[in-house]
């Protein structure tokens, strides 16, 4: 389940849970911290993997219509793409499971905000799973 009562925690813990996924088949990944990509953009937590870099992203909310903004709140940037093989949203449901999806950066540029139906739609479904 991801925890947290800050962005940063929910990102940290996302990231925890993405990692034991991995080290479980085999994909070798190490948290980054205060990373900055090409763009500028300086990660606070992301995950380094044999598949690619990880930008990770985590709600609080277990509201299944909600959604997440897929750009800075001041600006609508999306600098934190750059040089990103994934983008991984993370959320928890009433029901207590945790649903982890892996969506392709290309998926994400020049939307301001995905529901999770959208997500659930476009992620990869061979990296994406549910933690009950």
């Amino acid at each position: 389940m991801i925890v947290g009562d800050t962005t940063p925690k929910r990102k940290e813990s996302l990231a925890v849970l993405v990692k034991e996924q991995f080290d479980q088949k085999g994909i070798e990944a190490n948290l980054v911290r205060n990373r900055t990509n090409s763009e500028g953009h300086k990660d606070q937590v992301l995950l380094e993997t044999e598949i690619g870099l990880i930008h990770l992203t985590a709600t609080n909310n277990v509201d299944p219509n909600s959604g997440f903004p897929t750009g800075s709140y001041e600006t609508g940037s999306q600098t934190y793409l750059a040089d990103k093989d994934y983008v991984v949203y993370g959320w928890n449901t009433k029901d207590k499971r945790t649903f982890i999806m892996f969506v392709d950066p290309v998926n994400v540029k020049g939307k301001e905000n995905l529901s999770k139906s959208e997500i659930r739609d476009m992620r990869n479904k061979e990296l994406s799973f549910v933690v009950k």
